[in-house]
């Protein structure tokens, strides 16, 4: 692929030879922290997005081809240069140009199973072994992978992606545009039990789960049903790797979630919350809208809208990093209050105590 060609595709102008030609995508960090002895290949292209990466990584200077601002133009002689506001935005479009996705192909019929009083649009591709049982609606232009299985009153929007070895329960909602990956299982009953004069109860969990349009869910992923109504995750909502939503959990538009995080039964979190990874969302709680929860943060009570929180358990982010500061003091704040006692001639609370 030459250069003048890609620079119309992701909206970019080339600056030097137009006619140079391009493989793929170069890492520029990797380049630095895995091998310092490599040198960028010239048939690549390097991301530059700001004067800090360039700063950071200073073979960039030695890249033949990059994607770069106009701020930064200058330090290249041959470059693919996008307006300084827009740089990450032609990056996704590189990226895309150079995605290689193996196409899906439909399994012959003898390798799937189709209930049929299910209703599979001509134009979706089936996997083999998928599994589709009654009643069960897959849209126009899905894909489902191989291994799969889509259960009773199933609902999948026109061009979801599902990956393999994906379970949909019954009565299971998924909107249009979304992406499911490997190992998730979506639908599975809520913890629900009752103990009862020594006996344990399982509470029937007869609802289901919702989810919204142009949601990406990560692989091993589990979403429960609801007890009585659904579980519902939002448009535009971005579940990494390994992440839990408990029953009745109500999951906003525009939300982003990171692995080994964990929400349990009827959570609340509101549009454009952000959690980091292997967060745990105690029942019940609310996150307001634009919620920021670190990574390894515990919740045990409901955000203010645009907090920032941090900590087990967690406190706004601010107060967390001052008494975590002044942690490292305690023990010179120990040492000195011995000194003192020891002049004062008072005896510490253990060394006070009767012998038995």
């Amino acid at each position: 692929m030459v250069l003048a060609e890609l620079a119309g595709r992701i909206g970019a102008r080339v600056q030097g030879d137009s006619q140079r030609a391009v493989k793929g995508v170069g890492d520029l960090e990797l380049l630095r922290v895995r091998d310092t002895q490599r040198r960028p290949d010239r048939d690549l292209i390097y991301y530059v997005e700001s004067k800090k990466v360039l700063n950071e990584n200073p073979v960039a200077r030695e890249c033949e081809v990059v994607l770069t601002t106009e701020a930064l133009a200058a330090n290249f002689q041959i470059a693919l240069v996008v307006p300084d506001l827009e740089p990450r935005l032609a990056f996704i479009r590189l990226l895309e140009f150079f995605e290689a996705v193996p196409p899906a192909v439909h399994a012959p019929e003898p390798l799937l199973f189709v209930h049929p009083t299910a209703k599979v649009h001509e134009s979706a591709v089936l996997g083999p072994g998928v599994v589709i049982l009654g009643d069960a609606v897959v849209g126009a232009g899905c894909i489902i992978h191989a291994n799969s299985v889509i259960e009773q009153n199933v609902q999948i929007g026109a061009g979801t992606v599902i990956h393999p070895h994906v379970v949909l329960k019954f009565g299971t909602r998924i909107g249009e545009q979304c992406i499911v990956h490997s190992g998730t299982v979506i639908g599975a009953d809520g913890f629900g039990f009752y103990d009862k004069n020594n006996k344990r109860y399982k509470i029937p969990q007869i609802g289901n789960v919702e989810i919204g349009s142009h949601v990406e869910i990560g692989a091993s992923v589990t979403i429960d049903r609801a007890t009585i109504e659904s579980t519902r995750v939002g448009n535009y909502t971005k579940l990494d790797d390994q992440v839990h939503i408990g029953h009745n959990c109500q999951v906003g538009e525009y939300v982003y979630i990171a692995g080994n995080t964990v929400l349990a039964g009827s959570v609340i979190v509101d549009d454009h919350v952000t959690m980091g990874g292997q967060s745990a969302i105690s029942g019940r709680v609310r996150l307001a809208k634009g919620t920021f929860v670190m990574g390894l943060t515990g919740m045990a009570q409901s955000s203010e809208p645009g907090g920032m929180y941090f900590g087990i358990p967690a406190r706004p982010a601010r107060e967390m990093h001052k008494i975590n500061n002044a942690l490292g003091y305690l023990p010179t704040l120990l040492k000195r209050v011995a000194h003192l006692e020891e002049i004062a001639g008072v005896a510490r609370a253990e060394e006070q105590r009767s012998p038995d």
